[in-house]
């Protein structure tokens, strides 16, 4: 007999990421997503900062606390993150993977690895939108403090 879950009625609030320098990241995550800083405060107990920043359909929360570790190299690559258990990334879908490639690699956007199709693994590719090069099915990008986000194609994911 199966039991009830506990959580039958919720929706996606937000995602929270921990960063070295809170600025850098609204500035960062503003520019690449669109984001717009809604609120900032702090949390002098732990000691830390933080902001919500908010897209039309997400809200992200940034923490900057004092004496926080970098993210472990291991973590930086989504091939190896695999190897650490708990949470590992967000992924965004988008309609034109190709073309906001294109704008990323315009904009600076560290790309950590591509995927062309979803059997093979992720490799890295320094210039993944260049001339005659196959379209991406996935995309891995780093923010500055080298935290991975993943970026689906999704005219490439059938019925999900």
């Amino acid at each position: 007999m199966m039991s009830q879950p506990a959580l039958i009625d919720f929706a996606v609030h937000h995602f929270s990421v921990s960063v070295p320098d809170l600025d850098e990241a609204i500035a960062w995550y503003s520019k690449v997503f669109g984001f717009v800083e809604e609120v900032r405060f702090e949390v002098a107990a732990i000691p830390a900062r933080a902001a919500f920043l908010r897209s039309p359909a997400l809200r992200l929360e940034l923490w900057q606390a004092a004496g926080s570790a970098p993210v472990p190299e291991a973590r930086r690559s989504p091939n190896t993150d695999l190897q650490t258990c708990g949470t590992k990334h967000i992924a965004f879908a988008v309609p034109d993977l190709q073309g906001c490639l294109r704008k990323m690699v315009n904009l600076g956007v560290d790309i950590a690895a591509v995927q062309r199709t979803p059997a093979e693994p992720m490799q890295p590719d320094l210039d993944p939108a260049g001339p005659g090069k196959p379209p991406v099915f996935a995309a891995f990008i780093r923010d500055p403090a080298g935290t991975l986000i993943e970026i689906l194609d999704r005219s490439r994911l059938g019925s999900e």
